[in-house]
C-alpha cells in the first residue's frame, strides 16, 4: 500500500509538470502571435522613396495598412492607392495588392517588401518589364559635377550640337559654310554650332543669339534631370527665354528612357522636350576621306 501510494504521488507531481508546461507553451506562442500582429500594424510605409533613375514616390497614410503613393513619370505625377496584407516571411514582412490609380488603369500590382524602417522596396508592374517601378529609401548615387548645375554651372553638359542634315550642308559647302575655311572646321574654330557653355547657350549661326542663366532663376532638379531656364543676353537672342532639361547618365529623361549618356533636350514651342545631339569630336572624318581633309 505504502509503495503504491508513492508512485501516486511521483506521477502526479508529474502530471501537474507537464500542465504547467503545456500552459506555459501556450502563454509563449499567444506571445509571439500578438507580437506578430502588433508588429504589423506598427508599419510605416510614409515618406519619400526613390528609383534608381531617378524617379521620386511619396506614400501618405490614408487609414490603418491604406495607403496613397504619389510617384513621377514623365506625363506628370501620378497617384494611386494601395493597401497592405502583411504577411511574416523570414525576417520580412511582404504584402501584395492590387493599386487604384488616379488614371483609372487597375493592372497595376503593388508588393512591399518591409524589413526595417529603412530597408524597404516597393515594386509597382503590370506584368510588362518596361512600366516596372522599384523604390527604395536609398537615395541614387549623385556625382558632384552635376549637381553644379544647381549653382548655374553648366560645364557638365558643354557641348556643340548638330544632326546629319546640317553637317551635310557644311561638307557640301567645301567646310566654307558661314564663311570659315576648311581649316576652321577641323580646328573647331566656328561658331556655327548651338553649344551649351558653361553659364548659358549659343544657338548657333542661324541667329547669333547668346542666351544665359540669371542667378534669381537658377536650375532646378526634377525628377533627378535639371529644369535650365536662359535668358537672350543680346540681340541675336531677341529677349527671348529657352527651357532645357539636362540629364545625367542612368537618369530617365523627359521622354521616358534612360541612357548611359548625358543628355540635353530643349523644351519646344508646343511644350514637348526635342532632344539635341551632341557633335561627335572631329566629326567631318564620317563624311570625307581623311587624306583628302588634311593635304
Amino acid at each position: 500500500m505504502l509503495i503504491t501510494l508513492v508512485l501516486f504521488i511521483v506521477g502526479g507531481a508529474k502530471v501537474e509538470y507537464d500542465k504547467n508546461n503545456d500552459k506555459d507553451s501556450s502563454a509563449v506562442e499567444k506571445s509571439k502571435s500578438t507580437t506578430s500582429s502588433k508588429k504589423s500594424d506598427e508599419i510605416s510605409l510614409v515618406g519619400i522613396f526613390y528609383s534608381s533613375s531617378g524617379e521620386t514616390a511619396d506614400i501618405q497614410s490614408v487609414g490603418e495598412n491604406k495607403w496613397e503613393i504619389t510617384y513621377s513619370t514623365s506625363d506628370g505625377n501620378v497617384t494611386g492607392n494601395f493597401k497592405t496584407k502583411w504577411q511574416k516571411v523570414g525576417e520580412l514582412y511582404k504584402s501584395t495588392s492590387l493599386m487604384e490609380k488616379s488614371d483609372g488603369y487597375s493592372g497595376f500590382k503593388v508588393s512591399v517588401e518591409y524589413e526595417t524602417p529603412e530597408n524597404i522596396t516597393i515594386t509597382m508592374s503590370d506584368g510588362n518589364v518596361s512600366h516596372q517601378m522599384v523604390f527604395t529609401k536609398e537615395k541614387p548615387a549623385t556625382n558632384a559635377k552635376y549637381t553644379a548645375v544647381l549653382k548655374g554651372d553648366l560645364s557638365a553638359f558643354e557641348g556643340q550640337f548638330s544632326n546629319d542634315t546640317f553637317n551635310k550642308t557644311i561638307v557640301d559647302s567645301g567646310f566654307t559654310y558661314g564663311g570659315y575655311s576648311p581649316e576652321d572646321y577641323y580646328n573647331n574654330r566656328t561658331t556655327v554650332f548651338p553649344s551649351i557653355r558653361k553659364n548659358g547657350y549659343w544657338n548657333g549661326i542661324t541667329s547669333h543669339g547668346n542666351f544665359v542663366v540669371k542667378s534669381s532663376d537658377l536650375p532646378k532638379q526634377v525628377n533627378g534631370y535639371y529644369e535650365v531656364h536662359v535668358y537672350g543676353a543680346n540681340s541675336g537672342a531677341n529677349n527671348a527665354t529657352l527651357t532645357f532639361f539636362l540629364v545625367p547618365p542612368k537618369v530617365k529623361g523627359p521622354d521616358g528612357t534612360v541612357s548611359d549618356e548625358k543628355r540635353v533636350f530643349q523644351k519646344d514651342a508646343d511644350g514637348k522636350p526635342h532632344l539635341l545631339e551632341y557633335q561627335e569630336p572631329q566629326w567631318w572624318k564620317k563624311y570625307q576621306d581623311i587624306s583628302t581633309l588634311t593635304s
